[in-house]
Parts: C-alpha cells; sequence; structure tokens
C-alpha cells in the first residue's frame, strides 16, 4: 500500500487550495465559506435525533405502530454498518467525493420518508438517512487535508460542536413544522438539507490531495458490517425481545463471532480495512475507549432530560409540563454552551492539548449528570445542569482531533469514521441500560403518557454520570503529546 500526496490527484478543477503551501494563500473568508458548507452537512447526525426525537409520537399516530422506535433505530444501525466503510472508500477515492455519494444516499433516505404509504417503507427510508452519520468524520478529516494549519483545530472543534446550535433550533423547528404542515415536512426538512448540503459540496468544496493506493477489503467489510449489525440489533431490541430470547442471544453470538473474525482476518490480510494494531494502540484505543463511553453518556442525558421537563408535575413528585417549544428554551444555555465549547477547544489547542479537553469534558458530563440524578424541583438547577454538561461537549471537539493525531494521512477517514462506530455502540449500550431501569419504575400510563417514578431517573442519571466519570479516568492514561 502507498500513499498518493499528489496535489492534482482527483482535485476538481485544478482547485489550487489543495496544491503544496496554497491553503495559506487563500483569504480567511474562503475557508469561513467551506467551513459553512461543511457545517450544514456534519450537522446531520445531530439534526437526526434533536429533529425527529420530539416528533415520534405523531410519527406513531400517522402510522398507527407501536414499533416508532425504529425510526430512531434504524439510523444507528445504518451509521455503525456504513461508516467504516464510506471511510475506507474516501481514502481510496477521495474524502470530499464520498462526501457527494453520502449526501446522494442520505437525501433518498429523507425523500422515500417524506413520501413512505407506510411504515416499513418509511423505516427503509430512515436506514437510508442513516448513512449521513458519517458526514461528521468525512468532514473534519478533509478540514485535516486541505484547511490551512493555523485554521484546522477551530474548524475541526466545530465541525464536531455545531450541534449546540441544532439542539435549540432543532424541536423549535419540529413544533412549527408539524403543528402548521404535518409530520412528513420534517422528513423533507431533513431531505432539504442534505439535497442542498451535497450540491453545495460538489460544486465549491476542493478535494483532498491525499489518496490510500490500496484495495478495499471487502472480506473484511462484510464481516465488520455483519458483526456491528447483529450486534446493534441485539441492544436496541432486547429488551422488547426480551434479553434470554433466541433471537437476543442469536444476535449477540453471531456478533461476537462475526467481530473476532473480522479481527483475526484482518491480522492476516495483506491490505486491511484498518490495521487492526494501530487501532488497539495506546493512543488511538484509549481515546475511542474514552470518548466512547463520554459519548454515550451524553446520549442517555439528552434522551432523558426531555421526559424529565414533559412530564406534568401533578402526574408525579417531580416536572415540569414543558411543550416541545418550551423544552427548546429551557435547552438553549445547553446548546450555547456545546458551541461554546468548540471555540473553546480551538482556542486553547496548544495552551491545554485535547487530552486535558478529554479529561476536563468528561468530567463535567458526569458532574452534570450528577446534580440531574437528584431530580431537580426548581428550574434553574435543570437548566445550569444541562448547560454544565453542553461545556462538556469539548470532548465532541478533542476526540476528533487527538483521533487524527494518532492516523496516518492514508487511514484518517476510515480511523475516524471508528469514532462514530464507538459513539453509536455507546450510546445505544447506555440507553438500553438507562431505560431498562426506568422500564422497572413505571407509576401510571394514562393520559400523560408514561410515567416514571423519581427513583427511575435518579438511577439512569447516575449511570450516565458513572460513564462520563469513566471516560474522565481512562483518559489521563493517554499518552502525552504536543498538540
Amino acid at each position: 500500500m502507498s500513499v498518493s500526496l499528489s496535489p492534482n490527484d482527483g482535485a476538481p478543477g485544478g482547485v489550487a487550495a489543495t496544491t503544496g503551501g496554497a491553503p495559506g494563500a487563500r483569504p480567511t473568508r474562503y475557508w469561513i465559506g467551506i467551513l459553512a458548507i461543511l457545517l450544514l452537512l456534519t450537522e446531520q447526525a445531530a439534526m437526526a435525533f434533536a429533529l425527529f426525537t420530539p416528533a415520534l409520537p405523531k410519527i406513531a399516530e400517522k402510522y398507527q405502530t407501536t414499533q416508532v422506535v425504529w425510526v430512531m433505530t434504524a439510523l444507528t444501525l445504518a451509521a455503525a454498518v456504513s461508516s467504516p466503510l464510506l471511510g475506507k472508500l474516501a481514502d481510496i477515492h477521495g474524502k470530499k467525493r464520498m462526501i457527494v455519494v453520502t449526501a446522494v444516499i442520505s437525501s433518498a433516505g429523507g425523500l422515500i420518508s417524506a413520501l413512505a404509504p407506510t411504515f416499513p417503507i418509511l423505516i427503509a427510508g430512515r436506514f437510508l438517512s442513516g448513512v449521513g452519520f458519517a458526514f461528521t468524520a468525512l468532514g473534519y478529516t478533509l478540514i485535516r487535508d486541505i484547511f490551512p494549519e493555523r485554521l484546522q483545530p477551530i474548524s475541526i472543534s466545530l465541525a464536531n460542536t455545531g450541534v449546540g446550535v441544532i439542539t435549540v433550533i432543532a424541536p423549535l423547528a419540529t413544533g412549527v413544522l408539524i403543528d402548521h404542515v404535518g409530520v412528513s415536512a420534517v422528513f423533507w426538512f431533513s431531505f432539504g438539507l442534505s439535497a442542498l448540503g451535497g450540491l453545495l459540496a460538489l460544486a465549491f468544496v476542493p478535494e483532498t490531495p491525499v489518496r490510500a493506493r490500496t484495495k478495499v477489503d471487502w472480506p473484511g467489510a462484510v464481516l465488520l458490517t455483519l458483526g456491528l449489525f447483529l450486534l446493534m440489533l441485539g441492544l436496541s431490541q432486547g429488551s422488547h425481545w426480551h434479553w434470554i430470547s433466541v433471537r437476543t442471544v442469536g444476535c449477540f453470538v453471531i456478533a461476537v463471532a462475526a467481530i473476532v473474525g473480522w479481527v483475526l482476518w484482518e491480522r492476516a490480510v495483506a491490505e486491511p480495512l484498518i490495521e487492526v494494531r494501530m487501532l488497539a494502540s495506546r493512543k488511538l484505543g484509549l481515546t475511542l475507549l474514552a470518548g466512547g463511553i463520554a459519548y454515550g453518556a451524553t446520549t442517555l442525558i439528552s434522551s432523558l432530560l426531555p421526559m424529565l421537563m414533559q412530564t406534568p408535575s401533578e402526574a408525579a413528585s417531580y416536572g415540569f409540563g414543558l411543550s416541545v417549544t418550551d423544552m427548546a428554551w429551557w435547552m438553549l444555555p445547553g446548546g450555547v454552551g456545546i458551541v461554546a465549547a468548540g471555540f473553546f477547544v480551538g482556542a486553547t489547542a496548544r495552551s491545554i492539548g485535547f487530552r486535558r479537553h478529554l479529561m476536563l469534558g468528561a468530567f463535567l458530563i458526569g458532574f452534570g449528570a450528577i446534580i440531574l440524578a437528584t431530580v431537580p424541583g426548581s428550574a434553574w438547577l435543570v437548566i445550569a445542569a444541562w448547560a454544565v454538561v453542553g461545556f462538556g461537549c469539548m470532548v465532541y471537539a478533542a476526540v476528533p482531533n487527538l483521533v487524527l493525531q494518532a492516523l496516518p494521512p492514508h487511514q484518517r477517514a476510515v480511523g475516524s469514521n471508528f469514532t462514530g462506530m464507538a459513539q453509536a455502540l455507546s450510546g445505544s449500550l447506555l440507553s438500553t441500560i438507562g431505560f431498562a431501569v426506568l422500564a422497572q419504575n413505571v407509576l401510571q400510563v394514562g393520559s400523560h403518557g408514561v410515567v416514571y417514578s423519581a427513583h427511575g431517573f435518579t438511577v439512569a442519571f447516575a449511570i450516565a454520570a458513572a460513564a462520563g466519570l469513566v471516560g474522565a479516568v481512562i483518559a489521563t492514561a493517554l499518552p502525552r503529546s504536543r498538540d
């Protein structure tokens, strides 16, 4: 395998921005414009949750289904199985090219979902939309390849923590679209963003000059895809199928066998999908582990918090009975904190270092979850705790920078997409555990929907807190390096 750094290799129209020292010759406003286009796409992962979670009750009503959870499950399944392969293809054929391909697939998924006459067709569309989770890793690895060095830390950070804007805008947009247009409008909105981002990327974003001269390890890709798909399927459906059922156990057994087979194959094949030794190295392996656990904690917290805030106080000893719109305003400080965290990491990359950012961010996530575990009855305490968690989301900016430091240029895209895989797996696992706890603490099922006991929320938030703190401890074991 070899690596090509030919400046004109695959560059559209001989774009000078990707040549030699030319990136620095472009004015800063040019790179701000390119970053804005990439942010339109990298925000898709955050949008997928923030836009559709509030819409789930209406989707269930429209399609008359009790399996509405598959609207989100299909996304995480697609993200886990597609991201590594898309990353490998990006390393070989170009990151811009695969961003455009991903946008085409994601847009097709949004279009199918918007027009879906039946629930199974809707889920098929959502599965295609889940491919869009690869936008994040493809976007920040492209930034690493083509942006001037002075702009890389802040740009990579914003490509991962711009999600704070989405946490505020998406619930408001969902409420307006559903109330005034209909539930299909949220799918049209998602389709429009992917399609617009893909067209803008095709027209204006320069291609990377970095190429990996290798072949796709298709047997390895099939084994990894099979293992991840069945693992995610078992985690997401275990509580519904029952954890000791034949289907659940069968998923886990075959998943483990496929992943073990993948590891053995990758160690033996001449041109692997990714070098297993590098993936298991202290610098990259611990980053993925610590970051994945911290990511999982934020996934669980962001899933629990809306339920806590929307529970009517008359139905339990806690809750505020907020509407979706009111909840969005309550979560505004946390969204601002997420965006501020991205700027903070980019601005202090050299003085503090990404390793310390990961440690601090994971600790703050754990600390905020501890506050929420008390099931606060005061609005200001809930808002403050979410703001702490939001600023702790600096891990979203620190982890990609650490991963890129640990990867050779020819494996940046595929290696970075393993970050998304770790996030999806950890988020699914912790959410499954947290909601399994809630399921054992149901107070009533009535006009307010399912109402859980305060004790259930305490234990679930405590799980998130423990995950955040464990992530911080693991991060201390990362090797020190000059950022």
